[in-house]
């Protein structure tokens, strides 16, 4: 008889145990919110591979011109991006910066944040820089400053061998 009282109440302390646990559960990213930020992850890496394999180019790069870089990969329609040689850094190579077009894109900033692991070239815009939590201001390229409306996501890159 005193088997029964005790399973019973261990049962309730675990029902109890659960229930309090779920409250104070960290919330996890929407799948749609991780899977855009994924897919801007990806189209950052083809532009650094055309980047690498261009140099010298300056701009934006064409959709058609970036799909051998991308492989299987459809990119979504509201990315932007923009790429631009190191100038009087010591360094070759390439800037790379991806943002998006659309407002809608703002629910992918925590899901970018945490696949840049805390980056300084991942976060948000905010006038000539880029601004992310526990990090500096990153400026943005004189030919975008004030160009990505406040509060886009936006994620650089370095492109060099």
């Amino acid at each position: 008889m005193y088997v029964i009282w005790v399973v019973v109440a261990l049962g309730a302390l675990t029902g109890a145990y659960a229930l309090f646990g779920a409250e104070s559960a960290p919330a996890t990213q929407s799948a749609s919110a991780f899977g855009l930020a994924t897919n801007m992850s990806e189209y950052r890496q083809a532009l650094v591979g055309f980047a690498q394999a261009n140099p010298s180019f300056t701009g934006s790069v064409p959709i058609k011109t970036l799909q051998p870089y991308l492989g299987p990969v459809v990119a979504n329609p509201i990315w932007l991006n923009y790429v631009q040689p190191n100038t009087n850094t010591g360094y070759a190579g390439s800037l790379v910066i991806v943002y998006a077009s659309s407002t809608a894109a703002t629910a992918v900033i925590p899901a970018m944040e945490q696949l840049a692991q805390g980056s300084a070239m991942a976060g948000v815009a905010a006038g000539v820089s880029i601004v992310s939590p526990g990090n500096p201001p990153v400026s943005l390229p004189a030919a975008l400053a004030n160009g990505i409306a406040d509060g886009m996501p936006v994620w650089m890159a370095q492109a060099y061998e």
